[in-house]
């Protein structure tokens, strides 16, 4: 009995390795932490502002993001969705519509994106395919260098020591989600020193799927800004805009 208990024991050991493997090839082993398809983003700082943000990214093969925001803060509660088109035009409906410049709206969500993209990429170099169904953990540190922050128009630099620490796992087939707190210092002009907190919780999808928007969605009621043309005030959409007609607009101002 106990030599069919012991094989029953490795088996099921076996079975679950097993299980793990499947759900890590489920992505190609080239796929990075920045290449999913769709993405939830959670964040809440850690300031005593009250404010936390939950952005859902599309990204489409044809280089456009679309962003949908829900910002919540003591004031109340910010919604709205915002278009990047090739780089160099915005679009926005939605209270986050209501600002002169789009472009102060983008900030947050594009760097808080590439913010958690890069230290996944830190902690977990590997990417998204060594990741199983079991909750791995993980963390990233250094107690002499800055975590310095690209995302293209978009730079930020986070003093050390810093630290990133948190768990990803497999939530289904070619998606993964995690959880992660990143710590780094703050220095005032004084010379004084403080710890800041950023939470981040999300998910990350990496199936290939349709873009929400197509190329004859209608872009009326639409907030309009080129910032490829520095533009600084967005503008209502013209009558009868589509987002087709748009990215036609970008290819003819490259």
């Amino acid at each position: 009995m106990s030599r069919i208990v012991t094989r029953l024991a490795a088996l099921a050991a076996t079975w679950a390795l097993a299980g793990a493997a499947m759900a890590a090839d489920d992505i190609d082993a080239g796929t990075g932490w920045h290449d999913p398809v769709a993405n939830v983003l959670d964040v809440d700082f850690g300031d005593g502002s009250g404010f936390h943000a939950r952005w859902s990214y599309f990204h489409c093969e044809c280089g456009d993001v679309l962003i949908r925001f829900e910002q919540g803060a003591p004031e109340g509660v910010t919604t709205g969705e915002m278009l990047l088109i090739d780089g160099q035009v915005l679009a926005a409906r939605g209270d986050i519509a209501q600002v002169d410049d789009l472009e102060t709206v983008l900030q947050a969500p594009l760097l808080m994106l590439h913010l958690s993209f890069g230290l996944l990429e830190r902690a977990v170099p590997e990417g998204p395919s060594a990741i199983g169904e079991r909750r791995h953990r993980f963390s990233a540190s250094d107690n002499l260098n800055a975590y310095r922050l690209e995302s293209g128009r978009y730079s930020g630099t986070f003093d050390a020591p810093w630290k990133a620490s948190g768990q990803a796992w497999s939530g289904a087939e070619s998606r993964r989600r995690f959880e992660m707190d990143f710590t780094f210092t703050l220095r005032d002009d004084q010379g004084g020193e403080d710890e800041s907190t950023i939470t981040f919780s999300g998910g990350q999808d990496y199936r290939p799927g349709a873009f929400p928007m197509q190329e004859e969605s209608s872009l009326e009621g639409w907030k309009v800004q080129w910032i490829s043309r520095n533009e600084t005030v967005a503008h209502a959409a013209e009558s009868g805009l589509t987002l087709g007609a748009l990215r036609e607009q970008t290819g003819q101002t490259r």
